[in-house]
């Protein structure tokens, strides 16, 4: 009886092992041990799966509590065939996973056992990887939460981790790189960025294969970020005009102690954008041939500020074809803009927060596409945007590799 009991022991030890193991391989993680009964189970299928994606282990930290409890505010917006998941990874706790319902509100799900860098491919990947392996549905939208600035490299592109310490750096993520972690999961209904400046062309453009549209802005946002409460319903449906329209609303506000004037936003839908770039070529090439430089005299900038110099660097795209093109032209070129951006918002106060734009109102709100693009200049050089451009997938299929720039 010793004897059968110790191997019925080692039995159960063995296949508490091997669930452990195919565990650990799933979820891609170290967590802390759990009992097998405890190791967790994919849901059944759901209607859809959000899953907003938090990376604030760095200044907006302090931005967490508000939007939780935004979050928190509104679950009773969850519907039941809904899996809402959140994964954050600020500076005061582990990282972990979080799923909001309206029955049980916020609850922790997956506790980590270690630090991660939340902009680093391969952690990324298996987060988004394990949410929807466990949270299955068969429609999916992504909000990225965190610092950002657009297509420019070198720079927190997406996202920023300072995991590492200040003496270690920080960690940030290119556009290409989001590109190639999302195009190994399923395509999503949406990309919402709660983040600044991700709003442009040329990152719309470079994700345009592995989401149907995306929402954000081409500007500055405020460290408060969208009003979760006023959005979670849209976020549930896919109502990317009802993300855009419940965030708008927010602004002017007042978030905690501080008092924001506005927030510029936009809708993009990404299944007209390969006809939208060749439009754009075709006109701007003739422009630019030879390197020839255009004045930017009107252009509206969203950021006229960087780390290096006050040389403006976000343009609205709208506003520049504007200046740039004859009356017919542009009447052709918006007939296409108005479907690949078939909404745009401008808060009332025609302003937003802005740390880095000299003059943040926007000059000619008739012209306002709450889109931006790039212009080369000759002044760029020195600075390495104009080289760094050239590697956009925007760079090719809008006509510039053609002009020399």
């Amino acid at each position: 009886m010793h004897c059968k009991s110790s191997y019925k022991k080692m039995k159960r030890f063995a296949l508490y092992i091997i669930i452990l193991y195919i565990g650990v391989l799933l979820t891609g993680c170290r967590d802390t041990l759990v009992p097998p009964e405890e190791v967790p189970q994919p849901r059944a299928e759901a209607e859809r799966t959000v899953i907003i994606y938090m990376a604030a282990d760095n200044t907006l930290t302090t931005a967490v509590k508000l939007d939780t409890m935004e979050m928190v505010r509104g679950k009773n917006l969850v519907p039941e065939n809904v899996n809402f998941i959140i994964y954050l990874d600020d500076k005061t706790h582990m990282p972990a996973i979080y799923e909001l319902s309206a029955r049980k509100g916020m609850q922790l799900w997956k506790q980590y056992d270690e630090e991660m860098c939340s902009t680093d491919s391969l952690t990324m990947f298996k987060v988004l990887h394990g949410i929807e392996h466990f949270f299955p549905a068969r429609h999916y939208g992504i909000v990225f939460w965190s610092h950002a600035t657009g297509w420019t490299p070198r720079r927190k592109t997406f996202g920023k981790d300072e995991t590492l310490g200040s003496g270690g750096g920080v960690s940030e993520m290119e556009i290409t790189v989001l590109r190639d972690i999302l195009a190994q999961l399923p395509k999503t209904d949406y990309l919402f960025f709660d983040a600044c400046f991700m709003q442009c062309i040329e990152v719309a453009y470079e994700l345009k294969d592995v989401t149907s549209w995306m929402v954000g802005s081409p500007a500055e946002i405020p460290g408060s970020g969208a009003p979760y409460d006023k959005i979670i319903d849209a976020l549930c449906k896919s109502d990317v005009r009802g993300i855009v329209e419940g965030y708008d609303s927010g602004y002017p506000g007042v978030y905690g102690i501080y008092s924001y004037p506005g927030v510029l936003l936009s809708l993009i839908d990404c299944s007209q954008l390969e006809s939208f770039a060749q439009l754009t070529g075709q006109l701007i090439t003739p422009l630019y041939m030879e390197r020839n430089e255009q004045s930017t005299d009107g252009f509206q900038p969203y950021c006229s500020y960087s780390y290096l110099n006050r040389y403006t660097y976000y343009f609205d795209m709208r506003t520049t074809m504007c200046r740039l093109l004859s009356a017919e032209d542009y009447a052709t070129w918006m007939e296409s803009f108005d479907r690949v951006v078939p909404l745009r918002t401008l808060s009332s106060t025609k302003t937003w927060l802005a740390q880095l734009c000299n003059q943040p109102i926007i000059w000619d709100p008739e012209c306002y596409g709450g889109v931006s693009m790039f212009v080369p200049l000759k002044k760029y050089d020195s600075y390495g945007w104009n080289a760094d451009f050239q590697k956009t997938s925007w760079y090719t299929a809008a006509g510039w590799a053609q002009t020399g720039w």
